[in-house]
């Protein structure tokens, strides 16, 4: 990430982030939701420039990040990156909040 770029995490995204792992933890090990939600956390932080992921094909209003199978939806303004939401794919694209 660039130095300059401050991320944050809106409370809706974080609520999205702790449903995800629980959701995980239905079907994997502890290690293996602990491990993807840290890839779900740490993505935004390879972010260098805010124009660089594609806006979204079904909500164009965000940017994202694609990790597995979840989007990771950002909105940016100036050097701030807000993260909107975290959505599964395997969700049908109308079930898409923010």
């Amino acid at each position: 990430m660039s130095e300059s770029l401050k991320i944050i995490w809106s409370d809706e995204a974080k609520a999205d982030l702790r449903e995800t792992y629980y959701n995980l933890l239905e079907k994997n090990s502890k290690e293996v939701a602990g491990k993807i939600r840290a890839e779900i956390f740490l993505a935004p932080e390879s972010i260098v420039f805010p124009e660089q992921y594609q806006i979204d094909e079904y909500s164009f209003k965000y940017r994202r990040i694609v990790v597995k199978n979840f989007k990771i939806f950002y909105t940016h303004k100036d050097n701030i990156i807000n993260i909107i939401s975290v959505f599964n794919t395997h969700r049908h694209p109308s079930k898409i909040r923010g």
